[in-house]
């Protein structure tokens, strides 16, 4: 296969859409030679999310990229069809020229994230290298082959159709984490006996690589830190003795944890800067469990949360109402952070009364901020389980916004008997909003996705939930916001509250397998295309929400202007005549795209 010399490729120097490329424009630069453990891709077709649009909003202030940009710029892009193009040596039977793959985003290596389009060099690129940590991470290749059929737009948007399955997959663990780093803070409480039931039947860790609180799909899902066998137990206690921190030191050496054991008065017992020091002295990348008990103060429970580890669990005994809590509710997203507590002595009962987040039979779904293309997924999934729920309703402040999805939602409700209810909140303050979507669910909802990147959604929804009801947190929201939350439901009411960023392996291979059987319909959220040049217009048109779906960039197609599937009709009809009902995309329209911009001059995308 010939190569050109030189590519296109957009590099992000620092926060900014002034920071994109040279002067508006994409750079043009040696394609990259691979080396003998590498692969050169040609990326065929890449899909914008709202996650770029972070990035490009706080540039290296993000959490998943923390450079200096202006000296090592990212690629952004992450939702990737590509074609092999080049193999290293030591590869060479492992992959060759003309495989075509899509990109699992959710890189993980030694436990952390390096995820391809932050850390990683992302798809807004014409050639990229893939190397070590995406051929060989943690899960092993985090690159998936593509069948023949589905076409490169359809291919790339496998990966956000995952994220939207991994969501309803989270599956809880059910006791603190063996071989971890816990914090006990235990009260002396000589009326009550609290117990942490359980707790001596774990079992030791026997590898690294331990899950989070949260467990997407059926492979292991990202790690609670990086803690091997071994571990650390640190238990705070009045002076006065408690018999529960002897069972949780006799259950640590059982495990083969160390013990820290550090007595101290009833008065500082709940100091939050004493969590924050033995973080610092015996954490230092934060606690996988933090347990909690007596009646722990706001403050606390709000260090706590911060002394927590990527994937840590929090969980608390609750005896009395207690004023609201500041909740980072941006950790809760990004760090899969989860919060549970109990009214019962016996603190193991938070993790037992923690639901999954799969939607059952006769669910009451709320799908906030739902206008959009990750809106019309998560309500096409939620309309066409085989136990679909009862109700759905759907919100976004823009009526235009709601048209698609109404379109695409009463039919499908319809044909599964469920009631499905529309709501345009703009203009209404929240207690209006509260009142009206109370009125539509007088009971509550059993399930509530947040797809608004805002705290004070949060705070807003939260209180619409039912006894036993989950807040999925879908839509990034930057680390260091807070919301403040009465927290007392968690623990009397068995509510929670949980973040969903990305998926597993297990997850994009399902929805591979979905997309490529014509279940889950990919292409049918495609709102526009767009060439590499027409990126900086592109990643404005979807945060003004221009168009109902997806924009999907064909970085081969360089000079491709910014075109919605309905504008193909007057700017492409070649290609327009391929559409399904004149507005859906098709393996058919992207080859007849590829044939167009081939006589235009256009480089060829594709080698099928």
């Amino acid at each position: 296969m010939s190569l050109p010399t030189t590519h296109l490729r957009w590099n992000l120097y620092g926060a900014g859409l002034g920071n994109l490329g040279r002067d508006g424009k994409p750079e043009r630069l040696p394609v990259p030679q691979p080396a003998p453990n590498e692969i050169l891709v040609r990326i065929n077709a890449v899909g914008i999310c709202f996650s770029d649009l972070k990035i490009l909003r706080l540039g290296e202030a993000h959490p998943k990229i923390a450079r200096d940009l202006r000296t090592h710029p990212a690629v952004m892009g992450h939702e990737i069809c590509c074609t092999v193009v080049q193999v290293g040596e030591a590869l060479r039977g492992r992959f060759h020229v003309g495989e075509r793959y899509i990109v699992q985003a959710d890189v993980y290596v030694n436990g952390r994230v390096q995820a391809v389009g932050y850390a990683l060099d992302g798809g807004y690129t014409q050639y990229t290298v893939f190397g070590e940590p995406v051929l060989n991470g943690d899960a092993g290749c985090y690159l998936l082959r593509c069948p023949d059929h589905v076409s490169d737009a359809e291919a790339a948007l496998v990966e956000p159709w995952a994220c939207v399955v991994a969501s309803y997959r989270i599956q809880p663990r059910p006791t603190p984490l063996p071989n971890g780093r816990w914090l006990v803070i235990l009260p002396h409480a000589p009326m009550v006996r609290y117990r942490c039931g359980g707790v001596d039947g774990l079992h030791a860790c026997s590898s690294p690589h331990l899950t989070s609180p949260v467990d997407g799909g059926g492979t292991p899902s990202p790690p609670a830190g990086r803690v091997g066998v071994g571990g650390t137990a640190v238990l705070l206690t009045e002076f006065r003795a408690n018999p529960l921190a002897d069972a949780f030191e006799q259950a640590a050496h059982a495990l083969g944890m160390a013990v820290q054991h550090i007595l101290t008065t009833a008065e500082l017992l709940y100091d939050p800067a004493q969590v924050h020091t033995l973080r610092d002295a015996y954490a230092p990348d934060g606690f996988t469990d933090i347990l909690i008990f007596g009646e722990p103060t706001p403050e606390v429970l709000e260090a706590a949360q911060d002394a927590l580890c990527y994937g840590g669990a929090l969980s608390f005994t609750c005896h009395h109402k207690m004023p609201p809590v500041p909740v980072d509710v941006g950790r809760l997203h990004y760090d899969r952070l989860l919060l549970m507590g109990t009214t019962s002595w016996d603190i193991a009962d938070a993790y037992r009364h923690t639901r999954d987040t799969a939607l059952r039979k006769g669910d009451r779904l709320l799908l906030f901020g739902a206008g959009g293309a990750m809106g019309q997924m998560q309500l096409f999934y939620a309309l066409t389980r085989p136990e679909p729920p009862a109700q759905v309703v759907v919100v976004d402040r823009h009526p235009e916004r709601l048209e698609p999805l109404r379109e695409m939602g009463v039919p499908l409700a319809q044909q599964a008997g469920i009631d499905l209810q529309f709501y345009c909140n703009a203009d209404a303050d929240p207690d209006a909003q509260q009142a009206h979507l109370r009125a539509l669910c007088p009971h509550g909802y059993d399930h509530i996705m947040l797809l608004a990147s805002s705290a004070e959604a949060v705070a807003l929804t939260y209180p619409l939930l039912t006894d036993g009801g989950v807040q999925n947190l879908f839509a990034g929201i930057p680390k260091g916001q807070k919301a403040p939350l009465d927290l007392t439901p968690l623990a009397s009411r068995h509510m929670r509250v949980v973040g969903s960023s990305g998926s597993t392996m297990d997850d994009i291979a399902e929805c591979l397998r979905l997309v490529a059987e014509g279940a889950l319909p990919a292409r049918k959220v495609i709102g526009a295309i767009a060439g590499l040049n027409a990126l900086p217009e592109a990643l404005q048109a979807v945060q003004s929400h221009r168009y109902p779906g997806k924009v999907v960039v064909f970085p081969q197609l360089p000079d491709l202007p910014l075109i919605g599937l309905t504008e193909l009709h007057e700017r492409l009809p070649e290609v327009a005549a391929h559409l399904e009902a004149g507005r859906y995309w098709t393996r058919d329209a992207e080859r007849a795209l590829y044939r167009v911009c081939s006589t235009m001059g256009e480089n060829d995308a594709t080698d099928r």
